[in-house]
C-alpha cells in the first residue's frame, strides 16, 4: 500500500491545521476587529498630521502594534488611507442609491443629494479633508480607487439631472457634467470651512437655497410654471384654512 514519506505527512498535516485555523470564525473576527482598530488609528493620525506626516510606525504605536503587524492587514500606508476613504464612501453611495430611488420629484432627488453632501461634510469634516487635501493631489489619483468611488458618487446626481432633463423639468442645452460640477463646487467652497474647524453650516438651510440656485437657472419655463402653480395652489390651502 502507497504511504507518504513522514516528513511529507506532517507538512500536510500542518498545512491542514493552519488552513482550518485561516477559516476559523474567531480567528476571522479577531483579524476583522484588528483591521478596524488600525484603521481608526490611521484615520485619526492622517486628519492630525496629514498623509505625509503620519509613519506606519505612528499608526502601529498608536494601535498598539508592531511595525510589521500593520503589514498583515494592509499593504501600505497608501492602502490604508484609500481603505480610511473607502469605509466611508460606499455606506454613503448605497444609502444615497437607495433612498433617491423613493424621491418621486427630480428637484427632491437633487435636494437630497445636495443635503447629503454638507452632511458629509458637517458630520464626517476628517474623512472630507483626507479626500480633497491627502488623496486629489495624488499624481495617479484620477486612476485610484478613491477616483473611481467619486465618480460613483457623483454620477447620482448626473443621473438625477439627466432624468430632469428628458421629464422636461430641466433645460436640456446645459450638460448635466456641468451642472455636477457646479453643485460640488460650490458645496466644497461653501463647507470647506466648516470641514477645517472655521464655523459651521446650517445643512437644511444651505441645502436649500442651493437647490433653489441650481434649479431657477437650468430648469425650464414650463417647469417654473408648474412650480408657481404649485405655490399659488399651496397659498389658496393656507388661505381656505384660516378663512373663517
Amino acid at each position: 500500500m502507497f504511504s507518504l514519506p513522514y516528513w511529507v505527512s506532517i507538512l500536510y498535516r500542518g498545512y491542514a491545521m493552519a488552513k482550518r485555523e485561516s477559516y476559523s470564525p474567531e480567528r476571522n473576527r479577531r483579524s476583522s476587529r484588528r483591521s478596524n482598530e488600525i484603521l481608526d488609528a490611521a484615520r485619526a493620525l492622517f486628519a492630525k498630521n496629514g498623509f505625509d506626516g503620519t509613519s506606519i510606525s505612528d499608526i502601529a504605536n498608536s494601535a498598539g502594534l508592531a511595525d510589521g503587524a500593520i503589514y498583515k492587514h494592509f499593504d501600505s500606508k497608501r492602502a490604508l488611507l484609500f481603505e480610511v476613504i473607502r469605509s466611508f464612501y460606499e455606506p454613503v453611495i448605497d444609502l444615497a442609491s437607495e433612498t433617491v430611488a423613493g424621491i418621486p420629484d427630480v428637484r427632491g432627488r437633487l435636494r437630497y443629494l445636495i443635503w447629503l453632501q454638507l452632511r458629509a461634510f458637517a458630520e464626517e469634516p476628517d474623512v472630507c479633508r483626507l479626500i480633497i487635501a491627502e488623496a486629489r493631489p495624488m499624481h495617479d489619483y484620477y486612476e485610484s480607487e478613491v477616483a473611481d468611488l467619486n465618480r460613483r458618487w457623483t454620477s447620482l446626481l448626473v443621473q438625477v439631472i439627466k432624468e430632469g432633463q428628458f421629464d422636461g423639468t430641466f433645460r436640456s442645452d446645459v450638460p448635466a457634467t456641468m451642472i455636477r460640477d457646479l453643485v460640488y463646487g460650490g458645496i466644497e467652497h461653501i463647507a470647506w470651512g466648516a470641514a477645517t474647524g472655521h464655523g459651521e453650516i446650517d445643512i437644511d438651510d444651505v441645502a436649500d437655497r442651493l437647490t433653489r440656485l441650481v434649479c431657477e437657472g437650468v430648469e425650464t419655463r414650463s417647469a417654473r410654471g408648474r412650480e408657481l402653480d404649485a405655490r399659488v395652489a399651496r397659498l389658496e390651502g393656507l388661505v381656505e384654512d384660516v378663512r373663517p
